[in-house]
């Protein structure tokens, strides 16, 4: 395949801060063969975010923020690209090295069959130990790249709702889709989960989706426990829609789960080499996480069965 001659980069922002600051610097210093815009989609900043984006030379729109929305948001960003490529990236994704963009694009050229890709992610420093943990034995967080499709649909439709989902994992964070596919199939006006939901799709139509380990950014996030439910319950509710995944199927499954959750977390604390006082805060809070977790998976689920479409705000 003949290399793109530029590559688009878009990310939806509000409010970057600091973060989005480091993001843009780190953007600028890519090492690259290809030229390459950026596009930022703002949906009311009220920081410097718009500001910052045009130090670095960026083509900022705007989108009302009562309008924001994971997937229409991005496909405005796509619209208006010249690439043949498009990276997207949120915020605070923060480019490990100069090297992101071009091993995030490399599958694109090898390979014209590839429609998506995404990167590895890996955990702030300051994350704390069960955060990092979680991030770092998820799909994102693997060494080994795949480039995977369905080489047979009675094989694919055989398999469990967690297979499925797992097969067909994509991840918004850090990813690049081919732009004619997406002219094709767009990005669902979702609320969350647009990005799985665009893979399976795309994979379904005979497309190859790849995870490219070497194309690597830095993020994660220290949230609220409210949030943390809240993103279950919004993740749930999608899962259970697309591939009829559901992990906690009843109360009683979740006093167990909860018990088993809360008990394995403790159990890893005190293994960890951590100040005592680290320890002890993580303790406190392992419980409410991991109701947090067990209940917003019930929780979403139930509502994606009953076709009850919920948005939790903030999320």
């Amino acid at each position: 395949m003949k290399l793109a001659s530029k590559i688009s980069v878009v990310i939806p922002t509000k409010n970057g801060g600091d973060l989005f600051r480091e993001l843009m610097t780190k953007l600028d210093r890519q090492v690259t063969s290809f030229s390459y815009e950026i596009i930022i989609v703002d949906s009311g900043s009220r920081d410097n975010t718009k500001e910052v984006a045009a130090k670095y030379g960026a083509r900022v729109l705007n989108v009302p923020s009562h309008e924001f929305n994971h997937g229409a948001t991005r496909n405005v960003g796509i619209k208006a690209c010249d690439g043949e490529i498009v990276v997207l990236m949120t915020q605070d994704a923060i480019p490990a090295n100069a090297s992101l963009l071009e091993a995030l694009a490399r599958p694109f050229f090898i390979d014209p069959n590839v429609a998506g890709a995404y990167a590895r992610q890996s955990p702030r420093p300051e994350a704390d130990a069960l955060t990092a943990r979680n991030l770092n034995l998820w799909l994102t967080g693997r060494n080994e790249a795949e480039i995977r499709w369905i080489e047979d649909r009675n094989v694919y439709d055989k398999m469990s709702p967690l297979e499925r989902y797992l097969f067909c994992n994509f991840d918004n964070v850090c990813s690049a889709i081919r732009r004619n596919v997406w002219q094709e199939m767009p990005f669902n006006p979702m609320n969350f989960g647009e990005d799985v939901d665009w893979s399976k799709r795309v994979l379904e139509a005979g497309w190859k989706i790849g995870y490219i380990p070497d194309a690597h950014v830095i993020h994660s996030h220290d949230r609220p426990i409210s949030y943390e439910y809240k993103r279950t319950y919004m993740c749930h509710q999608t899962l259970y829609r697309l591939f009829g995944l559901c992990t906690v199927p009843s109360p009683k499954h979740a006093l167990k789960s909860l018990a088993y959750a809360t008990l394995s977390d403790w159990r890893f604390v005190v293994q960890q080499r951590l100040p005592l006082q680290e320890k002890l805060k993580l303790a406190l809070k392992i419980p409410s996480l991991a109701m947090a977790s067990v209940w917003g998976q019930y929780a979403g689920a139930r509502d994606g069965r009953l076709g009850l479409s919920k948005k939790k705000s903030g999320v």
